[in-house]
């Protein structure tokens, strides 16, 4: 198909809470993007840093809004999606650096395939001191397609993307480019996750139609202390969450299965994790979601656990504080 000559707009939009320390380095590296058509937004969520002046020194090139803190990235992204006027959209987080292709690569794949509901980019993570391989490398079923392709884009059908997404899941919030249509009818983020909220977007999306997977690096993914994928607990109530809700979302039987077996299984590590800081009410509530087990990794696991719980409860066996 032959591509059109003239550039969609592109938008990009940025939640932003006290994000003084990087947020110049990932402005200044969209705004060195390729692709000219861009808009860019920064939505602050109740910054009480520099956050407000350090994006109005990008003005215009940047448009700034500010709303009360809500405590998680979904609502500063829908805000954002509310003014966005872009064909096609990108949430990108405020510590991530955007390679230079990475939005035209995009926009070609949705000229070459109009039926694609999201063109998702690869990526790796860094530190202050090292860079990782890139992420796709870390998926094997990915990596397999990517290679039979010859490292060229592929195609992943609805039913097979979301399949590869439950197993692996390949891709996060900074890499997919949308075509904002499909965004705008699912209402966006799902504001009641503090977590997992991106995956349970694309997973929605992915129910719409095919997606595009790009093999080439678009983004770098900054690791530091502050990343909220630095709370376990947290991080593992929400992925709970977001499956449980995608079971009653999933239109193909296989799929609903395997959503719900993860769920029960995320449910016992969960329970573990509980157990080792002390919060031992919540780890038993877990039981009646739970109950029965339905092979035998399961059974040992609610014996071991089960005991765990009691021991700590009688004050017989310590609890393990994590370090």
């Amino acid at each position: 198909m032959a591509r059109s000559t003239e550039q969609p707009l592109v938008t990009v939009i940025i939640p932003a809470f006290n994000a003084e320390q990087y947020l110049d380095d990932t402005l200044r590296s969209i705004e060195a993007q390729t692709y000219a058509n861009i808009e860019i937004i920064v939505v602050d969520d109740g910054s009480t840093d520099s956050t407000a002046e350090l994006v109005q020194a990008h003005a215009p090139r940047v448009r700034y809004i500010h709303q009360p803190n809500s405590g998680s990235c979904a609502a500063p992204r829908n805000n954002g999606l509310k003014h966005a006027q872009g064909e096609f959209v990108t949430f990108f987080d405020a510590d991530d650096i955007m390679l230079p292709e990475k939005i035209a690569q995009q926009v070609r794949q949705f000229q070459d395939h109009p039926d694609a509901v999201a063109v998702i980019s690869n990526y790796r993570n860094f530190t202050d001191t090292e860079t990782s391989v890139d992420h796709f490398a870390t998926c094997p079923t990915i990596t397999a397609r990517l290679a039979d392709s010859g490292q060229q884009a592929i195609t992943l059908p609805s039913t097979e993307c979301r399949r590869i997404l439950i197993d692996e899941n390949f891709t996060i919030a900074s890499s997919p480019l949308f075509r904002r249509s499909v965004v705008d009818a699912e209402q966006g983020f799902d504001v009641s996750l503090r977590a997992c909220e991106d995956f349970h977007l694309i997973y929605r999306v992915a129910l719409k139609g095919p997606l595009v997977v790009v093999p080439d690096v678009g983004f770098e993914r900054r690791l530091h202390d502050l990343n909220m994928s630095g709370d376990p607990e947290r991080m593992m109530f929400n992925f709970i969450r977001s499956r449980a809700s995608l079971v009653h979302l999933e239109t193909t039987p296989e799929l609903q299965d395997t959503l719900a077996d993860l769920v029960r299984h995320m449910k016992r590590e969960f329970q573990t994790l509980l157990i080792r800081k002390g919060k031992l009410r919540e780890a038993f509530g877990l039981f009646s979601q739970t109950l029965p087990p339905t092979s035998r990794r399961e059974l040992k696991h609610d014996v071991f656990q089960g005991t765990k719980l009691c021991l700590t409860a009688l004050g017989l066996r310590k609890v393990e504080w994590p370090s």
